[in-house]
């Protein structure tokens, strides 16, 4: 990546962004991560890696896909994920390769932490009550009105890929 043109950097970086954006907003809005969205980012970042690298490239973008799928897949098979938080990481690994994909779903969890105790504390400040439970790979915070609030695992795999992509082209830009 360091060796990339301007339009290179400049394009992978709107659509890691742009696809994380999109897998957001669809999450946020129905719960659900389409099939279309999460094929088409995988297909465009091998395309991508393979015509911008070469099989090294396709390498890269393989290995953050598997990694990225295998984790979360691990964690679905035990109920811990749902099947569009699978396909959505295993899109981002393509565009980040491996250890992208370690820093996203790393920072996911670390991010999806902090809003879980964030929720919690609020809800305990609003009504004396909280306690946390998990369903369907979502997180849930259900206090003395029963009400669940929920966090869409794409929330905090945005922000920790548009983390990766801002400390990226930090180290491209002034390394």
């Amino acid at each position: 990546m360091r060796d990339w043109p301007t339009w290179m950097m400049a394009f992978w970086a709107v659509a890691v962004c742009g696809f994380a954006a999109g897998a957001l907003v669809s999450d946020l809005r129905s719960r659900r991560i389409p099939n279309w969205l999460t094929a088409s980012a995988f297909a465009v970042g091998i395309v991508f890696h393979l015509a911008t690298s070469g099989w090294s490239g396709l390498g890269f973008a393989l290995g953050g896909f598997l990694l990225g799928f295998g984790v979360m897949l691990l964690l679905w098979l035990i109920g811990g994920g749902g099947g569009g938080d699978v396909k959505l990481m295993g899109a981002v690994g393509s565009w980040v390769g491996f250890s992208g994909t370690a820093f996203v779903f790393m920072g996911g969890v670390a991010v999806a932490i902090v809003m879980t105790f964030g929720l919690l504390i609020s809800r305990w400040f609003a009504t004396g009550n909280a306690r946390l439970a998990t369903t369907g790979g979502e997180l849930a915070n259900r206090g003395a009105s029963g009400r669940r609030i929920l966090i869409p695992f794409a929330v905090p795999v945005c922000v920790a890929t548009w983390s990766y992509v801002l400390v990226r082209f930090l180290a491209w830009n002034h390394g």
